[in-house]
């Protein structure tokens, strides 16, 4: 809560993260101390050293399905678009830090981020920044190559699914259903991250 007593809207989006990770069975995440923390307003630094295209890591299918469940949980929820597919990714990936900037950096990017619509939808988006913050350069003139084949990865399915990346084209095609829209991108990118970094080998 604020000093005037109200409720912080972030505040309850981060309760409702956690109660519903409490919820999904063998997880195993280590997580509801981590949000209990975030919720309340904890200060903490992600110690993270960006990922090569030789960095592995143990996982397997069950994460993808976890971060469908809290990506189409989290947009029922929040209706925010790229930051639940943030949240879902950060909250189903145990490689991935639970890093509170990047999730508010991606809170006004819902909706194509425009009135018109007429630019990235904010899931693709979403799937990018968490692509670019795990495996993107940090310095001027040093291409990520990594992360750009990742990315296009990401595109490929969305534009066999949907035809389009642009927020207006892929709504049409989902009739408005950006809570299912969320919760499949976020399910591509587990898959696409996990395919990557760890020793699973896809369905």
């Amino acid at each position: 809560m604020n000093k005037t007593g109200e409720m912080n809207p972030k505040e309850g989006f981060h309760n409702s993260r956690r109660k519903f990770l409490q919820l999904l069975p063998g997880i195993g995440l280590g997580l509801s101390g981590l949000l209990a923390a975030k919720a309340n307003g904890a200060e903490y630094k992600v110690d993270f050293k960006v990922l090569d295209k030789n960095a592995r890591f143990d996982a397997d299918g069950s994460t993808i399905e976890t971060a469908y469940k809290l990506g189409c949980k989290y947009m029922e929820d929040d209706q925010s678009c790229a930051r639940c597919v943030v949240a879902a990714l950060q909250d189903s990936i145990e490689f991935i830090p639970k890093d509170e900037g990047l999730f508010r950096a991606a809170s006004c990017l819902d909706a194509g981020a425009t009135p018109t619509r007429v630019a990235s939808c904010g899931a693709f988006t979403g799937a990018g920044m968490v692509i670019g913050w795990v495996c993107g350069t940090e310095a001027f003139k040093v291409k990520s190559k990594l992360s750009h084949k990742l990315i296009r990865k990401v595109y490929k399915k969305f534009d066999k699914a949907y035809g389009s990346v642009l927020c207006k084209n892929v709504r049409k095609e989902v009739k408005g259903d950006c809570t299912e829209l969320v919760g499949v991108v976020s399910r591509w990118t587990a898959e696409i991250l996990l395919s990557q970094f760890t020793n699973y080998k896809g369905s």
